[in-house]
């Protein structure tokens, strides 16, 4: 019966699995390797360069050996990976090179495959450690799927062996011992789904996320234990004797069988499996991984059990082959749409192929979803705004802006060119005002109605052999010369004809460009420069040329006076060109008066002498020409001619004075004093006006007005100056030129005089007074600048030292010793900058001291806040307590039991501390915070200091830099060391005050923190005295409650007794009447017989009723001593209540307290 039922149970799970109505439905398995040989690969296999020997063990205690040799992959000795194949045969295996790993087994797959299970058949040594790993990109990337090894610690460090509860994780998995003999075969099996099979997941969502393959890579990383026999050693080896990977074709759940099923050889009955789907639930694709073409109305999804997840065809009605799925059109449909139709036919366009495309409209006569739904509209789709199609309901057209007529079809009054582009339909006409008669236009071509002589489509162009002048409205004949122009048209612009070679003119009749005279006899070219003049060129009747402003000369070649640029620039010369041409004038009056005074030569004042002056002289007016007829570079060259000027002077008296004394004549040599004055006067008066000129810009343009206005003045004066001297600077040349025949004469003899110096310098001047000055020594022997003993004016062995403290002579040794000190104070420069360093360290942990300051008194602000929000909770309850107690005690109702029950637990209960240390603890705290280091204050005082110190370390460094500011002043070096030492020691000075001023604020802030740590530490203790008191409070409070609850159990059992005691004293009077009848029977009757038994339980009643008396007499009395006790009591309660609200208060003053120096804490600032 069992098995019949288990058959049952795989038949119905079997159909589950092909039958594709009900839910998701898969492939049989089969084995994906068959077929696929090829696409296996070792990274390892033996004998493929030669025969290797592998020996193995051989019954009890021996080996046997035997050679592996896959030259030939037939062979009877070949291992080769191949041999895996369950269809290899009988005693076929792979076999790997000996001690070689790791070694991988890789089967590409190149398509999506779904792996149900993996079987490995290990022949030789089973590995101690492999990893199943699989790909999803074609072997880009490899995911490990399972790790197998004897010992999973060791060989996989840090991954998990236990079973995975997630399908994220992996999991190492324990391989059994291999017994006895390691070389038997062992079989290792791998199945994603059983690995998974802990996870709660359904079936289908372990396929998609475990069981898709795109390859299968199996690393064997460690080799497998073998046994020690004497003699050769066993070989170590990978060997495997089948591997079968069965699967299917991924289909995602949508088929139940993979198509097509070929024969990889005829001549065998293999079946590879192939990697495309039969599709079911409308999908396609090889692995059925998309909806097929007009199935994407829904999102595509893989099958579930109980669930196809079928894909849903797109409502085109029936206008379209294909749809496509959109995200953003499904989320708008609520998620229950998203599908887009593609390649919509029949005239139709829109999402669901719903609507009418342009130039179409509904069919009244046809539904939406038949062919004809659409018929051509008889609206122009360029004229309209939606593309050509009409009005649904009223069938009329909808014109754009500059459209009009039933069809749209039609430009307005004044609008040409209907396009589809243009949003308004049409072009607003732009004729010509001078050349169109109306400003209406063809409404097809836009061509304007043009006035006689203009055409063009505006009508702006003038006809053929006509042109429009500048600012004219109409069109005038062009007038060309028939004879000597090539036709009657001229430029449109200005009105030139094409003249004939020869001519020229607008109208080809004078002369051509550049050009003058008669044309009928014969054009002369002008003589001009053209870049110098106008482009006419020259006159056309004289041929004059017509220069540009700023040229001048008859052929407008050269710059004009005022203008100082080089031709054709000639732009115009600055201010200070004008001053100089005055100055030039006043030196070409005095060269006048001078040139009488010069002798002729072989008189008795020959002015030989007076020659290096001369050329000197002439030298600066050179340079000083030079700087008028080049503005730009004035400054500079006026200033090197000043500098030049003065070495010449110097140079020259110093030969004047070496040279013997000559005849002089008194008045040239005057003459010539006067003439380096005004040259000296000339550059100061220059410089001033140059500085003038650069420090009167002035911000405001009234100011640069008024100066450009000034200097155009001056500049128009010194032109008109100039243009007068143009004789005096032809006199100057003159005289130059006599200068120059001078110079000629004197030079002879001024050459004899240089050799006479040279001759003289060899024994003169004497250098030895100098050598003493310079390097500090006194020389035995004479020295000239011709020869000198030695060498050198100061030899190196024999140059003294300087010492310190003592007078040292010689501007070399003073510079020796100059330098020395400047590495000095280098060095202290170097320390100094080391302790800056060290100052700015200390400042900044300063500064951090003081922030750490800062958060310490927040903190214990907020420790204060929350301490007194705790009292403050504290005491609410406590007060709570204390009424609840009151009104306990006062409660008439409350059971004097349970009062008394409460009583002496308030007088048991004991606290941390009696009042009395309580109360000290709280004053302690409240002298604390009194003493407590004002923060504000502290940091207020810390600021100054602070700044004081960064003040100081400023001033190091500004005298440091001043330091190295004095090193590289040579001139100034010895004068300013001892003032650099002083400064040096007063900056070591300052530095060491600015560190111990940073000393003593850390101390400061090291004194207020620790003044803080006690406030922290009563704050605790005040805490700690409180604590204990809460869970007294609550089991006092808990009491009352019970207590309050059992007074209201009392009241109701003393009514029900007080309804008791009345029942029971209506009995007793009951029973009193009854006595007192049964007395008047029995003194009525007076019988003896009958009083025996009356009597005894009269007798019998009175006994009773007097003990009853006696108890009820002394439980009375009992009740009244307890109730004196439980006075006594409450009094005891009320004081001990007295006691804690006056606690109370002291707590509220110290809240109030410690509230007030929480908020002075926060407020501080640093």
């Amino acid at each position: 019966m069992r098995i019949l039922l288990l058959l049952t149970a795989i038949a119905a799970v079997s159909q589950a699995q092909t039958d594709c109505s009900q839910g998701a439905c898969y492939p049989p398995s089969n084995n994906l390797l068959l077929g696929r040989a090829h696409q296996l690969h070792a990274s390892s296999t033996c004998g493929l360069t030669g025969s290797e020997v592998y020996c193995t063990p051989y019954q009890l205690r021996r080996m046997k050996c035997c050679p592996c040799d896959s030259r030939n992959p037939n062979g009877r000795l070949a291992h080769t990976v191949q041999d895996v194949l369950s269809t290899s045969g009988p005693d076929r295996w792979w076999q790997s090179r000996k001690e070689v790993s790791p070694v991988t087994l890789q089967l590409d797959l190149d398509n999506l495959f779904q792996l149900d299970h993996l079987l490995l058949t290990f022949k030789g040594p089973r590995p101690s450690a492999l990893v199943i790993e699989r790909t999803l990109n074609n072997g880009r990337t490899w995911d490990p799927a399972l790790y197998l090894a004897t010992d999973c610690e060791k060989a996989f460090p840090g991954i998990p062996t236990r079973t995975p509860l997630t399908l994220d994780d992996t999991y190492c998995y324990t391989l059994p011992p291999t017994g006895d003999n390691p070389y038997q075969d062992h079989i290792i099996e791998f199945s994603p789904l059983r690995q998974y099979a802990y996870v709660p997941a359904p079936n289908s969502q372990k396929i998609e996320d475990v069981s898709g393959l795109m390859g299968l890579r199996v690393r064997l990383t460690e080799l497998g234990d073998v046994p020690r026999l004497p003699g050769r050693a066993l070989s170590r080896f990978y060997a495997l004797k089948e591997m079968r990977v069965m699967g299917s074709c991924m289909c995602h759940g949508h088929a139940n069988r993979c198509l097509p099923e070929t024969y990889t050889n005829p001549l065998s009955n293999t079946i590879q499996v192939n990697p495309q789907c039969d599709c079911q639930h409308n999908t396609a694709g090889v692995n059925c991984e998309r909806c097929a073409d007009l199935y994407n109305d829904l999102p595509w999804r893989p099958a579930e059990e109980g669930n196809t997840h079928t894909c849903r065809r797109c409502e085109c009605n029936n206008h379209a082959q294909r749809c496509r799925f959109d995200q953003a059109v499904y989320e708008a449909s609520g998620r229950r749409s998203g599908g887009v139709c593609e390649g919509c036919m029949h005239h139709t366009t829109g999402p669901k192929c719903d609507q009418c495309a342009p130039g179409y409209q509904p069919n009244p006569r046809s539904r939406m979803d038949r062919p004809d739904a659409c018929i051509r509209c008889m609206c122009s789709a360029e004229g309209t705004v939606n593309g050509g199609r009409c009005d649904d309901i009223t069938g009329s057209c909808q014109c754009k802006v500059n459209v009009e007529g039933p069809r749209c079809d039609q430009c307005k009054r004044g609008y040409y060119g209907l396009s589809d582009s243009n949003p308004l339909g049409c072009t607003k006409c732009s004729c010509s005002p001078d050349g169109s008669l109306s400003d209406v236009c063809d409404a097809v071509t836009g061509q304007c109605p043009c006035h006689p002589h203009f055409h063009g489509l505006t009508c702006e162009v003038c006809s053929k052999g006509y042109w429009k002048p500048f600012l004219s409205g109409r069109c005038e004949p062009c007038g060309c010369d028939p004879t000597r122009s090539y036709s009657d048209t001229c430029d449109q612009i200005t009105g030139q004809c094409q003249c004939r070679s020869g001519f020229g003119g607008r109208t080809c009749t004078e002369c051509p460009q550049n050009a003058y005279g008669d044309p009928l006899i014969g054009c002369q070219r002008c003589r001009c420069d053209t870049e110098g003049t106008l482009p006419d060129v020259c006159d056309k009747q004289t041929g004059a040329c017509l220069c540009r402003p700023g040229i001048t000369g008859t052929r407008c070649d050269s710059c004009s006076r005022g203008h100082c640029d080089s031709f054709p620039a000639c732009e115009t010369c600055p201010s200070c060109f004008f001053i100089l041409d005055a100055q030039r004038q006043n030196l070409s009056l005095a060269l006048e008066r001078l040139s009488p005074s010069f002798p002729f030569p072989g008189s008795a004042a020959d002015p030989g002498n007076f020659g290096p002056r001369i050329r000197t002289l002439e030298a600066s007016l050179k340079l000083i020409q030079d700087s008028i007829f080049l503005p730009s570079n004035t400054s500079r060259e006026t200033d090197h001619a000043l500098s030049q000027l003065d070495k010449l002077r110097d140079q020259v008296d110093r030969v004047n004075d070496d040279l013997s004394p000559l005849a002089r004549a008194p008045g040239l040599d005057s003459e010539l004093d006067n003439l380096e004055a005004l040259l000296d006067n000339l550059a100061a008066y220059y410089k001033d006006k140059k500085v003038a000129t650069e420090n009167s810009m002035s911000p405001s343009n009234a100011g640069q007005f008024s100066i450009i206005k000034n200097a155009y003045d001056e500049s128009t004066n010194a032109a008109k100056k100039v243009d007068a001297s143009r004789s005096t600077v032809k006199e100057s040349y003159d005289v130059r030129e006599e200068t120059m025949d001078l110079q000629n004469q004197v030079q002879p003899a001024n050459t004899k005089d240089l050799d006479k110096l040279n001759h003289n310098m060899a024994s003169r001047p004497d250098l030895t007074p100098v050598a003493k000055q310079v390097c500090g020594t006194v020389r035995s022997e004479p020295c000239t600048p011709l020869q000198c003993e030695g060498g050198d004016l100061c030899p190196l062995e024999r140059i003294p030292t300087c010492e310190k403290g003592k007078i040292c002579v010689g501007a070399l040794p003073l510079s020796k010793k100059a330098n020395a000190d400047s590495k000095d104070v280098k060095d202290r420069l170097y320390k100094l900058t080391l302790k800056i360093t060290e100052a700015a360290e200390k400042l900044q942990e300063t500064q951090e001291t003081t922030n750490q300051m800062r958060q310490s008194a927040e903190k214990l602000s907020s420790k204060m806040r929350q301490t007194r929000d705790e009292l403050e909770d504290d005491l609410k309850e406590t007060r709570d307590v204390v009424k609840e107690l009151k009104d306990f005690l006062s409660d008439p109702s409350s059971n004097l039991t349970h009062i008394k029950e409460v009583s002496d637990w308030i007088l048991k209960a004991k606290l941390p501390l009696n009042l009395a240390a309580l109360k000290r603890k709280l004053e302690e705290l409240k002298n604390l915070a009194a003493n407590l280091p004002d923060s504000t204050a502290v940091l207020k005082e810390a600021e100054p200091q602070l700044d004081t110190a960064r003040k100081l370390l400023q001033e190091a460094q500004d005298t440091r830099d001043t330091a190295l500011g004095v090193k590289a002043d040579v001139d100034g070096l010895l004068k300013g060391l001892g003032s650099v030492e002083g400064s040096l020691s007063d900056l070591e000075d300052k530095l060491q005050n600015s560190m111990d001023i940073i000393d003593n604020l850390k101390n400061n802030l090291n004194e207020a923190k620790d003044k803080l740590t006690p406030a922290e530490k009563s704050l605790d203790d005040v805490s700690t005295l409180i604590k204990p008191m809460k869970p007294e409070l609550d089991e006092l409070k808990d009491l009352l409650q019970k207590g309050s609850q059992q007074a209201r159990d009392a009241q109701e059992n003393a009514d029900k007794a007080e309804d008791e005691a009345a029942a029971a004293n209506e009995d007793m009077l009951s029973l009193e009447k009854q006595l007192d009848r049964l007395k008047d029977q029995v003194a009525a009757s007076g019988a003896v017989g009958e009083a025996g038994p009356v009597g005894d339980r009269l007798a019998r009643l009175q006994r009773d009723a007097g003990a009853l008396a006696n108890t009820t007499e002394n439980m009375m009395k009992a009740l009244e001593g307890k109730a004196d006790s439980l006075r006594r009591l409450q009094d005891e309660i009320v004081q001990k209540s007295t006691k804690l609200e006056g606690l109370d208060a002291k707590l509220t003053n110290l809240l109030s307290n410690l509230r007030k120096k929480a908020h002075d804490l926060t407020i501080c600032q640093g």
